[in-house]
């Protein structure tokens, strides 16, 4: 079964959610949990690689788009990096699941990223988030499972979408030893755009933060052959609609 760190502290992350908004809570699944999780990884039967295009989501085959030749890699690339300048963009890899979850496929498919996903909406962990960000009317956690290579990025936005029920988006990283230099940072802006902090992806720490603010994650430089790769979702409110309301 899934759990949470025996040592886990909750009053460090919830006195600077208090002052900021937004916090760290390190050190957050027992060894054996992340340990599954970790090696669950490289079970993912398919990765989907997401980005924006002419003003569409686009939802491509990652394995399939990694056995392009390094041209039409660079030109995709370039149209992907096209459309980011000209407002929201994205390209990352990833897999659901929490629509997985909904379907009856996840257990079947990953077991280990079941039981997390069946953790994250346990009270187990729902009650210390509701208690770090002050927020008893937390229900539920929806969840994905993304990975950042070389050249993936997801630009400014604040996550604030009418009806969606977003007390706090949360980053859970599994992936370690990530270096600051390699890109793939969570920035935050104030009203002004500038950088207020950036956190770096650490193994088993979870990044929270309140909705809405605005954020992104910086690009992954493209001499990077590490993976940075974490679960990420949302605390909501109100009753779990899932894959169609989700």
């Amino acid at each position: 079964m899934s759990a949470l760190s025996p040592t886990l502290d909750i009053e460090t992350p919830r006195q600077a959610m208090a002052d900021t908004t937004r916090c760290q809570v390190e050190s957050l699944l027992d060894d054996d949990t992340l340990a599954a999780a970790r090696a669950a990884i490289d079970t993912v039967p398919r990765w989907t690689l997401v980005t924006k295009l002419n003003g569409r989501h686009i939802d491509l085959d990652s394995a399939a788009m990694g056995q392009q030749s390094p041209v039409q890699k660079a030109e995709f690339q370039r149209h992907v990096d096209a459309e980011a300048r000209r407002g929201f963009g994205y390209l990352y890899d990833t897999y659901s699941i929490y629509d997985k979850w909904h379907r009856g496929e996840l257990r079947r498919e990953v077991p280990a990223l079941c039981d997390l996903f069946e953790l994250i909406n346990s009270d187990r962990f729902l009650d210390p988030m509701r208690t770090i960000l002050d927020a008893p009317d937390i229900a539920f956690a929806d969840a994905q499972l993304t990975r950042y290579t070389r050249g993936h990025f997801l630009t400014t936005h604040d996550d604030g979408v009418a009806g969606k029920n977003r007390v706090a988006a949360y980053v859970l990283t599994l992936s370690d030893g990530w270096k600051k230099g390699w890109g793939g940072l969570l920035e935050f802006y104030g009203p002004d755009g500038s950088v207020e902090t950036a956190f770096v992806p650490r193994g088993n720490t979870l990044s929270m933060f309140k909705v809405p603010q605005p954020h992104a994650v910086t690009r992954v430089g493209d001499k990077v052959r590490a993976a940075r790769v974490s679960i990420t979702g949302w605390l909501r409110t109100g009753t779990d609609p899932g894959p169609g309301g989700s």
